[in-house]
């Protein structure tokens, strides 16, 4: 099974606790270009109000709420829930054990909550996680209120070139890397939400990286094994090349391409 949606390997290898997902996370944190906090954006695109119920799903290690703590409403009521127990237990953490939060292990194609209970949705950077995407939409849109909203992030098919191009170069994999954005991204996201939902708008985030310690790309790197095919000493001589390149140009660059994907 393609390791993207295979959910035994995503629960059990790559997202059984939150360092992996954290080293990508980190490096975006570090060497982002653009000055405005990507979390704190896409924050204003959901529109919290008072005493709102909001659900996420696939919560990660919760860096949205990390990043908005001292910015959330009276009477908020959020539950988060990921497949994995370990990244629900690592977002505990982030939020400081927050009363407006509760926390549960879940599978998004099989939501145990009743109809129309949340205002706002959120499933960002996971859909294209889930064996059936569209069944999960069908899922993400029955607890929605009428009127609420589904924000479901995800990456555009250029994002990160460079990266890919650098590892294809270096023959770090074997076989073609993983198509994420195929599966769920920014060009079909509108027809795959579309199927569910009256309107979707997507919203692209202008920004880029430039990456100054090579330890910290080779970290980003390590944490997609498993999806990315490892040959034997490929990862070193990357390394050496990307602290060449660092050293000469002080940096290397690489775009970012992704966005909100609202829909209601």
């Amino acid at each position: 099974m393609d390791p993207i949606s295979d959910q035994d390997y995503l629960k059990k290898e790559q997202y059984r606790k939150g360092d992996r997902l954290d080293a990508r996370v980190q490096l975006h944190r570090r060497f982002s270009t653009n000055p405005t906090v990507y979390f704190e954006w896409m924050y204003d695109h959901l529109q919290l109000q008072s005493n709102m119920r909001v659900l996420e799903a696939g919560c990660g290690t919760g860096e949205l709420w990390r990043a908005n703590l001292q910015r959330l409403p009276d009477g908020l009521k959020i539950t988060l829930f990921d497949l994995s127990t370990g990244m629900a237990a690592d977002t505990r953490t982030t939020v400081s054990n927050d009363s407006r939060f509760n926390f549960s292990s879940a599978d998004a194609q099989h939501l145990p909550f009743p109809s129309s209970q949340f205002q706002r949705v959120i499933a960002n950077y996971m859909l294209y996680h889930v064996p059936d995407i569209s069944q999960a939409v069908r899922e993400l849109r029955r607890v929605l209120v009428p009127g609420g909203v589904l924000c479901a992030a995800t990456n555009s098919n250029n994002h990160m070139r460079e990266l890919h191009e650098l590892l294809l170069r270096f023959g770090l994999s074997v076989n073609t890397l993983p198509d994420f954005a195929a599966r769920y991204g920014l060009e079909n996201a509108p027809q795959i939400l579309g199927e569910h939902f009256d309107r979707v708008e997507v919203i692209p985030f202008v920004d880029s990286l430039f990456v100054t310690d090579a330890t910290a790309l080779t970290a980003y790197i390590r944490s997609m094994s498993g999806m990315w095919h490892f040959v034997p000493g490929a990862l070193e001589d990357l390394e050496q090349w990307v602290v060449e390149e660092i050293r000469t140009k002080g940096g290397f660059s690489i775009q970012k391409a992704s966005g909100v994907v609202l829909a209601w």
